[in-house]
């Protein structure tokens, strides 16, 4: 829906771009603050509806950043647990090698496998790999008498490695998911309250200035600047062509001397 005025202006009022929330998050706080001087019966139509989506969006922010920080120490320490994996399941093949020197295929009974071509044991290529060589490693050892059990490296570091990983792993999954989840319901209040903010701004034009783009505009967090007039423009004395730049796809629903950018 497009709303064009007949009387054309010298003064254009850029939106942001409703896909960057961030952007829309910041004009909805500077128009919200500028509203909240202004008496109740003096408050744009708009304004009850505005304030209720950025409330809802500024609490989703707080959740993703909650989210993010748990996803980012997480991260921090399965890095490490990672680099301390490593460290256990080279000892621990260097042990079961050093135990079976003529009989590497004994390595399969922990969980390593063996290369077929040599015979010699594979070294696990990955976390997962290592994991699973973990797993399997605690399995067996735990069902050999106490006396005959590897002391190097010690069974209680590969048990606690291998429990504190895989917890770890989940909190930064879950930081992740909350991250993501959060960021999706914030997009997709910011695009409706970029409307909103349109909606009120073509209010503010059509009842408080009578079809006149005013740079008092920028009292609610508006960007307001002058039109750019051509050279042609100039010399005939006609007023130029709209070349504003929209940096939004949502429709102007305000008047056309209204545009959307970043």
């Amino acid at each position: 829906m497009k709303i064009h005025l007949i009387d054309q202006s010298d003064l254009h009022v850029y939106f942001p771009d409703a896909y960057k929330r961030t952007h829309v998050i910041t004009l909805g706080k500077k128009y919200m603050a500028h509203e909240q001087t202004l008496p109740a019966k003096k408050q744009n139509l708009f304004t009850p509806i505005i304030n209720d989506l950025l409330q809802q969006i500024l609490a989703y922010e707080q959740n993703i950043a909650e989210g993010e920080a748990q996803r980012a120490v997480a991260s921090d320490a399965v890095t490490k647990l990672e680099e301390r994996s490593k460290q256990l399941v080279s000892s621990m093949l260097k042990t079961i090698d050093a135990a079976f020197p003529n009989q590497p295929a004994k390595a399969q009974e922990w969980g390593f496998a063996t290369k077929k071509e040599t015979a010699h044991i594979r070294t696990p290529r990955n976390q997962k790999e290592r994991l699973a060589v973990m797993e399997s490693y605690i399995a067996k050892e735990e069902s050999r008498p106490e006396a005959e059990r590897f002391t190097i490296p010690a069974l209680a570091d590969v048990v606690d490695n291998h429990q504190t990983y895989g917890a770890t792993v989940k909190r930064r999954d879950a930081g992740q998911y909350q991250r993501q989840k959060y960021i999706n319901a914030s997009n997709t209040l910011a695009k409706e309250l970029a409307q909103y903010l349109q909606l009120a701004a073509g209010v503010i034009v059509g009842y408080d200035y009578r079809l006149k783009v005013s740079r008092d505009l920028q009292q609610w967090g508006y960007k307001v600047v002058e039109r750019r007039r051509s050279k042609k423009a100039e010399s005939n004395g006609t007023d130029p062509a709209d070349d504003s730049t929209n940096g939004s796809s949502l429709p102007d629903v305000t008047p056309g001397l209204i545009d959307q950018a970043d």
